[in-house]
């Protein structure tokens, strides 16, 4: 019984270095978005055309720098003017721009799958230490914003004119 724990463990270990190996490699390689797709939409439908992979996995298509960077910021956008949840945007973070699962990104930042689930879920309410810790891999943390896309908007016009 104690033997097969540890070749768990010693499983679930190698799982996480994989997973490193593979995204480093992904930094070498490159792929386009589809040619349809408006990023710098707030309201292009990201997660949708992305939501229809079935699961992250090893098969999961490398992501240029560039290109993450593009996924990313159009998740932060339909995020900030609500179109998606806190816990869509996660999943569509972890899935197209790691491409990890959600037991291995678990561990990366230190929450249980659980949790991660939950939160990916919409479910149950946890605390800004937890949330931060797992956006902290896409540079985001929990803050304060206006409670509407019109006030938001408006925000940011009036950010740019100053």
């Amino acid at each position: 019984m104690g033997a097969t724990m540890n070749h768990k463990k010693q499983a679930a270990k190698e799982s996480v270095q994989d997973a490193i190996s593979r995204l480093k490699a992904n930094k070498k390689q490159q792929i386009s978005l589809p040619s349809d797709q408006n990023i710098g939409s707030p309201t292009s439908d990201l997660t949708t055309e992305y939501q229809t992979k079935p699961k992250a996995s090893k098969n999961t298509l490398p992501v240029s720098a560039s290109e993450r960077t593009k996924v990313a910021n159009a998740v932060i956008k339909q995020m900030l003017f609500g179109e998606i949840t806190q816990g869509q945007a996660l999943k569509t973070l972890r899935v197209n721009i790691l491409g990890l699962k959600q037991d291995v990104y678990a561990k990366l930042v230190g929450v249980s799958r659980k949790t991660l689930s939950d939160i990916e879920n919409d479910r149950s309410n946890y605390s800004t230490e937890v949330l931060n810790k797992v956006f902290k891999p896409f540079g985001l943390k929990v803050g304060l914003l206006p409670s509407s896309p019109s006030l938001l908007n408006s925000f940011l016009r009036n950010r740019d004119t100053e």
